[in-house]
């Protein structure tokens, strides 16, 4: 058995679905992150840009996780595929909805792959992407050794997540439109219990890249100046 540089962890959002992908330590060029703007994945993501990490097969192990005794394996990660894609399967959570993987036999080489949604991963190893050389580097950095990290042994064990930001994402983002918007979102609860509070706030900056006296005038003003907004909402 070939030894393993990393082990890559996902789960959906309730915790039902969980997977593992086993990185071999062999230098390989099989796994791939990618943003694929398919109108297909867009509309089956919901999102304007889906994301990937494209596997082989037998790197993938996948576990169900049942909260009551009436859940099977069926019912928790539940298959679709699209009258139009006869030849694809994406997969789901069928308490939570999560998206997690899309495969497809068309052409017959793409077979031995899968497709697993980027953002079903765990946090802290979607941080290991770039250590993994599956995120280019741009920076100017010094050579070094990267030593692998210890595997911990496969367990049957519900696994957690963090909501850290992700900094080769945020790289990505930087310097654009949505790198100038940011969001947060919160949940608080009163002492006793009886009621709560979520909110949202959203923060951008706007900015003007007029050439000229008067552009750069008003860019520096403009650049310095946010806008907020706050959206509350309170339950009892």
């Amino acid at each position: 058995m070939a030894s393993l540089a990393a082990q890559l962890r996902g789960s959906c959002r309730c915790g039902r679905n969980q997977y593992a992908i086993q990185v071999p330590s062999a230098p390989s060029d099989l796994a791939q992150v990618i943003f694929d703007y398919d109108t297909n994945h867009r509309l089956s993501l919901a999102s304007p840009l889906p994301a990937f990490i494209r596997v082989p097969l037998h790197w993938y192990h996948s576990e169900v996780f049942p909260f009551f005794p009436d859940e099977s394996r069926a019912t928790i990660r539940r298959l679709y595929t699209h009258p139009n894609e006869r030849h694809a399967q994406r997969s789901f959570c069928g308490y939570c909805g999560t998206p997690l993987s899309y495969w497809s036999e068309q052409p017959s080489s793409e077979a031995e792959y899968i497709k697993l949604t980027l953002g079903s991963l765990l946090t802290e190893d979607l941080h290991n992407l770039q250590e993994l050389g599956l995120i280019p580097d741009d920076t100017e950095q010094d050579e070094m050794e990267v030593v692998p990290t210890t595997v911990p042994r496969p367990s049957r064990e519900l696994i957690g997540r963090d909501i850290t930001s992700i900094p080769w994402f945020d790289s990505l983002i930087s310097g654009s439109r949505l790198g100038r918007m940011h969001t947060k979102r919160g949940v608080q609860q009163s002492r006793d219990g009886t009621s709560w509070v979520e909110f949202e706030i959203t923060e951008w900056t706007a900015n003007d890249d007029n050439e000229g006296g008067e552009g750069e005038a008003y860019a520096s003003e403009s650049s310095s100046s946010t806008g907020k907004r706050k959206r509350v909402e309170a339950t009892q």
